[in-house]
């Protein structure tokens, strides 16, 4: 064999090495970023108020159904991945027929011969005579001719299962790649939907009325009254609302001051949804 096949079929060899290496990278790429979404749904939990449910909430299933499908998307996706990781591998006594139509389909890679099995054959019989010349103690010359012919039929092989190799994880590729964009959807559809129903909304919306001290009107629960009435006066306390001022309003409830009248007495206390509500005068 020339030195410039040789060349040619390193050159090829060194392209589908490539190839297949992209392909391969893109894959690497696409486990990492679908192996993070168990870290999103992970981390998403302990930020989340899912902890808090009850077990007849209905937040609280859907929002284990939505990591459910979330995290059966993102499996689906990297068994597709791990398709394209592990297509390609085979021999030349493991040829299927559509690697045969690919091959025996581009005539310069049979390099002049009819078809693989000629080439199979070819390289078959040239071992075996590669053989037996060695174990007859043929003279150089034949044997160095035979070690030739095997590198040519040897790289030419290497060269036509390179290619069938690439083909199959190309093939592979495009239809991963299908398979991925709807695993996407359905996994961002499902991370969506878990952090709405783990994120309840807050059952009552702080309002800010003016800024503080302001004056406000408090309407009072049953149970506001009679906690209030022996300092603010039955009167005060049964009154529809009770003019008073907000001096500060937390979390944990607003602090307001009772306007001094005939019915109310000036009291500090602090205002809480059980005492009763707070709206502008």
């Amino acid at each position: 064999m020339s030195d410039a096949a040789n060349t040619k079929q390193g050159e090829y060899s060194a392209r589908l090495t490539q190839a297949v290496d992209q392909l391969r990278g893109n894959v690497k790429w696409t486990l990492a970023a679908f192996g993070a979404i168990g870290t999103t749904l992970l981390a998403g939990s302990q930020l989340s108020s899912i902890g808090k449910f009850q077990l007849s909430d209905w937040r609280l299933w859907v929002a284990l159904g939505c990591a459910v499908v979330a995290l059966g998307a993102a499996s689906y996706a990297v068994r597709s991945a791990l398709k394209v990781a592990f297509a390609g591998y085979t021999e030349l006594n493991d040829l299927s027929e559509a690697d045969r139509k690919y091959a025996e389909g581009n005539t310069a890679m049979l390099d002049g011969f009819k078809d693989i099995e000629e080439i199979k054959q070819a390289y078959y019989d040239c071992i075996q005579t590669r053989h037996a010349h060695l174990t007859k103690g043929t003279k150089a010359t034949t044997v160095q001719g035979d070690n030739a012919n095997f590198r040519y039929l040897d790289g030419l092989v290497d060269d036509i299962l390179s290619f069938i190799r690439y083909r199959r994880i190309s093939e592979q590729a495009h239809e991963s790649a299908k398979e991925l964009g709807a695993a996407s959807i359905v996994a961002a559809v499902g991370l969506v939907g878990f952090a709405w129903a783990a994120n309840p909304p807050s059952d009552k919306p702080i309002v800010v009325l003016q800024s503080l001290p302001s004056p406000a009107r408090l309407t009072l629960t049953d149970a506001g009254r009679k906690a209030l009435s022996p300092v603010l006066g039955q009167n005060c306390a049964s009154a529809e609302k009770i003019d008073v001022i907000v001096l500060s309003a937390t979390t944990a409830g607003s602090e307001v001051l009772s306007n001094r009248n005939k019915d109310c007495a000036m009291v500090r206390f602090t205002v809480t949804d059980a005492v009763g509500t707070l709206a502008p005068p």
